[in-house]
Formats: structure tokens, C-alpha cells, sequence
């Protein structure tokens, strides 16, 4: 009885690590899966657009559904000019955001770091891509240098340098007062 006890205890213990294994395996899997829900899709779909929000308190404001840029004027009231990117531009935007895969950043952005800095830039951007929409905010108030911070910070560069490029921007008057 005793040999028998044992074997079906041996027998049990063998099938719930079995069960564990395979449960572990199952898990690793299922996190490493490549998903297309966060990723864009490999060449830039015809719907893509964005609106990004960039400065202090984010007034400053690019809406490529509406080819519009507005320009914080920090005292006086904000300007809106007409401005449409090029497809180039619209490229070269969509490529580092796939690049970074903009799409698995959280709807609130808060990098780790324990520097801080005053006054700071604020962000947030809404993505349209391939009949879905993603939101993005950062207070980029902590100076933080983690990866995925940079990147972003990176993007975020690149369109603004895109922006004061063009003619419509260079048009526009410089605020009569700054941020202190």
C-alpha cells in the first residue's frame, strides 16, 4: 500500500508540474506575443494625422487634420495660421514614431528621475492611424533621461523643428513677453 501511496503522489506531483510548466510557458508567450494593436502599421496609412500640443501649458498647437498651427503669444492672445505639412514631412514624423512604437506609451506619460526643473514643457499629442486614435500627455517636468523618455522628447524635436522651418511659422510674431 505504501509503494502504491507513493506512486500516486509521485504521479500527481509530476502531472501539477506539468501543469505549472506549461502555465508559465503559456504566460511567457502570451506577454511576448507581437501584437499589432500597439504597433503602426509597416507603411503609413492613408488616415494618418495628429495634433500636438507642445510649450508651456501646451498652447503651442500643430493640427494636421485641419492644417492649422497656433502660436502661444504667452500675455496676448494665441494666432492660428494655416499650415500643412508635406508628405516628406508627414514621412519622416510617422517613421520615428514607429521607430519608438509611439502606440505602447501610456495615455499619461511619467518617466522616473529625480531631477526636477521649472518652468517645463508640457505635451500631449492625439494620433490617428489606421481607424484608431491614441493620446499622449507629458508634464516633462522631471528632466528624466530613461529611454523611452529621450525617444519621445526626440519625436516631440522633430516636429518642432519641422514646424519653425516653414514660412507660416516664420511669419508669425515673436511674443511680446516670455515665461519666467
Amino acid at each position: 500500500m505504501k509503494i502504491e501511496k507513493g506512486e500516486i503522489i509521485m504521479r500527481l506531483f509530476r502531472k501539477a508540474m506539468y501543469l505549472c510548466l506549461s502555465l508559465i510557458v503559456f504566460s511567457l508567450v502570451g506577454c511576448n506575443s507581437t501584437s499589432t494593436e500597439n504597433k503602426l502599421p509597416a507603411s503609413i496609412p492613408e488616415d494618418f494625422n495628429f495634433v500636438f500640443n507642445y510649450g508651456i501649458n501646451a498652447k503651442n498647437q500643430l493640427d494636421t487634420i485641419k492644417g492649422e498651427y497656433t502660436k502661444d503669444m504667452v500675455t496676448d492672445p494665441s494666432i492660428t495660421t494655416s499650415l500643412k505639412l508635406s508628405d516628406e514631412e508627414m514621412n519622416t514624423i510617422y517613421s520615428e514614431m514607429k521607430k519608438i512604437n509611439i502606440l505602447s506609451y501610456p495615455k499619461i506619460f511619467k518617466p522616473k528621475s529625480n531631477a526636477q526643473q521649472t518652468p517645463f514643457d508640457t505635451y500631449s499629442i492625439k494620433i490617428i492611424a489606421d481607424g484608431s486614435e491614441k493620446n499622449i500627455s507629458w508634464n516633462d517636468e522631471n528632466v528624466s533621461e530613461a529611454k523611452d523618455a529621450v525617444q519621445l522628447r526626440k519625436l516631440f524635436k522633430i516636429i518642432q523643428e519641422i514646424i519653425i522651418n516653414k514660412d507660416e511659422f516664420k511669419k508669425l510674431p515673436e511674443p511680446k513677453n516670455t515665461y519666467q
